[in-house]
């Protein structure tokens, strides 16, 4: 039996579903390459950096010791590196004790380092209190903030952290609200930076 023309489904030639199968392998290719391209890099030295950072002993102004990634674990951290002789940074406190008191009752964390003298943080503190935990910093730490995205070594520098001890966000010099409340609604949302 022959079959009419009309009754026989149209096959490609070989070299016509070649090309097609070859198309659609470059499409999965390119495809696969895009998403490589577009994954978030972690930065070797960064990385190295916050995890130096959130294991390092610290002490609080009173001598107590303390570790950032056991003492606040499972928290988004914001770590302000600041001095009590810098203006800037006495100028931004205000503002990261009210975003401190404003999120106390999320999982939020806000951490100020002190890269000072121990008794000019104490003096400085008796007479302006904040509501969070303040920890003495050798002049060293700040070395560590440069891969991290300070590469000038200035003051104040922030850091928000996610509770996997990833950086979220990086900002030198004074903060604004908008963007530390961004930093952290991202942060507790998804653990990633705002667009």
């Amino acid at each position: 039996m022959t079959m009419a023309p009309s009754d026989r489904e149209e096959t490609p030639p070989p070299s016509r579903r070649r090309r097609r199968l070859l198309a659609a392998l470059a499409a999965l290719g390119l495809g696969g390459a895009l998403l490589w391209l577009a994954r978030p890099r972690v930065d070797p030295a960064a990385h190295a950096a916050l995890s130096r950072l959130v294991y390092t002993k610290l002490q609080e102004p009173d001598g107590t010791p303390r570790r950032i990634a056991e003492d606040w674990r499972e928290r988004v951290r914001v770590i302000n590196f600041w001095a009590t002789w810098c203006p800037p940074c006495r100028a931004e406190l205000p503002l990261l004790a009210a975003a401190s008191r404003a999120w106390k009752e999320e999982e939020v964390q806000f951490l100020g380092l002190a890269l000072d003298d121990k008794e000019a943080v104490r003096r400085y503190l008796e007479h302006t209190p904040l509501p969070y935990p303040v920890l003495l910093a050798p002049p060293s730490l700040l070395d560590l903030t440069v891969p991290l995205g300070n590469r000038r070594r200035v003051l104040p520098f922030t850091l928000v952290i996610d509770p996997e001890d990833e950086q979220v966000a990086a900002h030198v010099g004074p903060v604004t609200k908008e963007k530390l409340d961004g930093w952290i609604k991202a942060a507790l949302a998804t653990g990633t930076t705002p667009p």
